[in-house]
């Protein structure tokens, strides 16, 4: 169910309906290299979070496009919010869902470079005495399986690449351009490579993927694009489903808070 859609009269029903679970899709706007539109994942996030909703009923919240994406201030069209706006803006959505009756909030994120802030976000509301609980959800949490591999062979794609042109082929493909893909693949600079792997800085992704686009997306395909995302919408709406019946966690926060807050 759509929270855009309900209105006034029907809102209270929905949220009893959908066990008051609350889907936060967040995305990005940024560059997907020259063939795929700047919403690419927050386009993707919130339609698998729609699809996932009408197998395992849950309310997803408007279209999000505020993640965190720094390094991608270099290119145009990109909106580069500072952290802690967006953690400011975060933390009063959730407050608002939660207000609204939605006490357990699946913060589904479809952007990797959101993978530091929102788990930080997450951790940091135990400084706070809330009544819901956060449950996080990135896209590592949806990621290559079997069935990935079925689908794309060895796996090669990344930013822009096979994947994700064939997700937004299949979802919007009056604003996907697949004739403007590169002919060359886009390769990992390795001008970064003196780094050790653990070692990680501000410029990590920039350094070594200047372009803004990873791998090849020639293969993609709109047949691919949707094969993975029904297989994606069907793991989303399993974690729902779990979310809905857990009781320990939030059982957990207010024990946890009550030791602090009261």
């Amino acid at each position: 169910m759509r929270w855009a859609e309900l209105t006034m009269a029907n809102f209270e029903g929905a949220v009893e309906h959908c066990g008051g679970v609350c889907i936060l899709p967040i995305g990005a706007i940024e560059a997907h290299g020259p063939h795929l539109p700047l919403g690419t994942d927050a386009t993707i996030a919130h339609r698998l979070a729609c699809a996932a909703a009408e197998t395992e009923p849950a309310l997803v919240f408007p279209y999000f496009p505020w993640g965190l994406n720094t390094d991608a201030k270099a290119w145009p069209g990109n909106i580069v919010l500072g952290s802690q706006i967006i953690l400011d803006l975060l933390n009063d959505v959730c407050c608002e869902v939660s207000r609204n009756g939605c006490k357990k909030i699946i913060v589904f994120s479809g952007h990797g470079g959101n993978r530091f802030l929102l788990s930080f976000f997450v951790q940091s509301q135990l400084d706070q005495g809330h009544d819901y609980v956060p449950y996080l959800v990135t896209g590592d949490g949806l990621g290559r399986d079997e069935f990935f591999y079925e689908v794309f062979g060895d796996g090669m794609s990344g930013h822009a690449g096979e994947c994700e042109t064939g997700l937004m082929m299949h979802l919007a493909p009056q604003r996907t351009h697949p004739e403007w893909i590169p002919e060359q693949p886009g390769e990992r600079s390795p001008r970064m490579d003196h780094l050790l792997e653990q070692l990680y800085t501000p410029v990590d992704w920039y350094g070594r993927y200047p372009g803004h686009y990873k791998r090849d997306a020639r293969a993609a395909t709109a047949e691919k694009g949707k094969a993975w995302f029904l297989h994606r919408a069907e793991r989303l709406a399993r974690i729902v489903k779990i979310v809905k019946e857990d009781n320990t966690a939030p059982m957990v926060y207010r024990e946890y808070s009550d030791r602090i807050y009261r």
